[in-house]
């Protein structure tokens, strides 16, 4: 028998939190957020943790020279820009341990999953040949969905 690594089972309950959760957090956070096009994303600036730093000291000294930089900075933008900044690097942060927890889950749950396929793949092409009532029948359904196993196109077919 196989050993299983991974074993989620969520009550409908807690189902209906993580729902409710991803619904708020759809409702609140996306309507405000910005999809930047592909085109766009390649001509903005990214910042970096070093960046951070510069972008925060800049915000410092742009607010203690106002009168000389007043004419240059909508100081108010330049605000609220530093202030999205720090929520949404906290955000971020916590959006990513959840979506890296999610993502390794999803692949262990489907690596024991497949793993498993194969075992039952194994094992009925066996009682296939072993004559099993109804094992070709099974055998046959799933040789129609296993992966990388298309109908390979013989030269006749190439050239039509």
């Amino acid at each position: 028998m196989q050993k299983n690594v991974f074993d989620l089972v969520l009550t409908a309950e807690e189902q209906t939190q993580i729902d409710t959760a991803l619904q708020t957090l759809n409702d609140v956070l996306l309507a405000k957020l910005k999809v930047l096009p592909k085109e766009e994303k390649k001509d903005i600036l990214i910042m970096g943790d070093k960046s951070v730093a510069f972008v925060d000291k800049s915000h410092e000294v742009a607010r203690q020279e106002t009168a000389m930089l007043g004419g240059f900075i909508d100081f108010d933008a330049f605000d609220h820009d530093v202030a999205a900044i720090g929520t949404l690097r906290s955000i971020d942060y916590k959006l990513s341990e959840i979506v890296s927890a999610v993502k390794d889950s999803y692949a262990l749950a489907g690596s024991e999953a497949y793993r498993t396929s194969l075992i039952v793949y194994s094992l009925m092409k066996n009682a296939a040949k072993m004559g099993h009532p109804g094992a070709q029948d099974k055998l046959d359904e799933l040789s129609k969905r296993f992966p990388g196993r298309g109908v390979k196109k013989t030269e006749e077919q190439t050239d039509e």
